[in-house]
């Protein structure tokens, strides 16, 4: 099984040049801790890269609001995700939109990184270049991003940075909210949160990492050397923090590439426009059309793993936001109506199983997300994807939306959790 990624030149005709950038960097990557390139392929207006697929999803879906996950679980991540973007580097690339829906998680729980479309060469031939493109996912770049020019190695090491901190505590640190940010920045932090749910040992890390100076920031060698990145104690016995096992039958040659499969697009392409689509009549879930700047206000749910109508729920990628209920599709479409009206949020419903909610998150930011519900051998799933803003918000709503069909919700697989 594959994943592939699909791109619509008709409706987004500048996406041509930036997809042969990526599918030129993403082929000259060879590296545990990188989503492997498979191939590419061009049919009329449509240009499909195929990918190593990763069964268990994001790294995303492991991070609970405001909680986190366990800090031998963070430590792990962190080891492979410094590890695959030190490689990055050693080759000259710079990934340009680190984040958690960016990293994938292979059969054995390792950490990929994946999606290339912002990645750039900032080092050929020993010469290295400053950047000026404003690109990323607005909560994950780096200060210096946003002014611009800046150095490639900093700007990615302040996106990891900002990963160990929604690992750790479930939150993150974002100038968008400016009094957070000059706490920060002015060291009156310890009481607030996230910092307050960190450990002072990880925070000592984190300090070096969301330096504001980028000459000042810690570098990828002196974050490996840090004495919480080897701390034993977190409960990481293994150096690298990789999984001993390895996934085996990857050895896909480019001809070899199945007509059909599940398909796991990578974050879209370039775009500051959070609006997505959905083409229900072939359950598929679209990237967004424009191309201008680059900057991604927010996170994008909708741009990672998607499913085919072709595909039995037994080869659902694991995601925390989907569950299974005992409703046929229209009780499903009424009661969730039900709980989004209990909860006053805002909705609309264009296409026959696809649900559109706006509103806006606690720090009054928009938030948009979907709800599109599905019959898979005859078993009803309610699946969740965000359009725009925070994911963390995102999840929070979606715990809530949950909770109100409490009575109705199936007890989950052990693929779904």
């Amino acid at each position: 099984m594959v994943a592939m990624k699909i791109i619509d030149l008709a409706k987004n005709p500048q996406a041509k040049d930036y997809v042969g950038r990526e599918v030129k960097i993403h082929k000259m990557l060879s590296d545990p801790h990188i989503i492997r390139y498979y191939g590419w392929r061009k049919h009329g207006n449509l240009e499909y890269i195929f990918l190593e697929y990763a069964p268990n999803g994001e790294l995303f879906d492991r991070i609970e609001p405001d909680v986190g996950m366990s800090q031998w679980e963070a430590q792990k991540y962190l080891k492979q995700l410094i590890s695959g973007v030190e490689y990055l580097h050693q080759r000259g690339v710079a990934h340009r939109d680190i984040k958690p829906e960016n990293l994938l998680l292979d059969q054995q729980d390792n950490l990929k990184i994946t999606d290339f479309g912002m990645a750039t060469i900032f080092r050929l031939s020993g010469k290295e270049r400053t950047l000026d493109k404003k690109c990323g996912t607005l909560p994950y770049v780096a200060p210096e991003v946003l002014c611009r020019p800046y150095a490639a190695e900093p700007a990615d090491i302040w996106s990891c940075g900002i990963v160990l901190v929604a690992m750790l505590a479930g939150g993150k640190l974002t100038y968008l909210d400016c009094r957070d940010y000059l706490a920060w920045r002015s060291g009156r932090y310890m009481n607030l949160s996230p910092w307050s749910k960190v450990d002072n040992l990880a925070l000592s890390l984190i300090q070096k990492v969301l330096c504001h100076v980028p000459s000042t920031r810690y570098t990828l060698k002196e974050i490996k050397a840090h004495l919480w990145f080897n701390n034993r104690e977190n409960g990481n016995e293994e150096a690298d923090g990789c999984s001993k096992k390895r996934r085996k039958g990857n050895d896909i040659k480019n001809g070899d590439v199945p007509p059909c499969s599940l398909s796991q697009p990578a974050a879209p392409l370039l775009t500051n426009d959070n609006s997505t689509c959905n083409n229900l009549a072939a359950r598929f879930f679209s990237q967004p059309d424009h191309i201008q700047d680059m900057l991604i206000a927010t996170q994008q749910l909708d741009s990672t793993q998607s499913l085919s109508q072709q595909n039995s729920w037994q080869k659902l990628v694991r995601r925390m936001t989907r569950f299974f209920v005992d409703l046929t599709l229209a009780e499903s479409h009424e009661a969730l109506i039900s709980a989004l009206q209990k909860l006053k949020l805002t909705w609309k419903s264009n296409t026959p199983g696809c649900i559109t909610i706006n509103t806006v998150d606690r720090r009054k930011s928009i938030l948009v997300f979907k709800a599109s519900i599905f019959e898979i051998d005859g078993v009803t799933l309610l699946d969740f994807r965000l359009s725009k803003g925070c994911g963390l918000e995102f999840k929070r709503h979606f715990l809530s939306i949950k909770s109100c069909l409490t009575n109705h919700v199936k007890p989950p697989t052990p693929w779904l959790i």
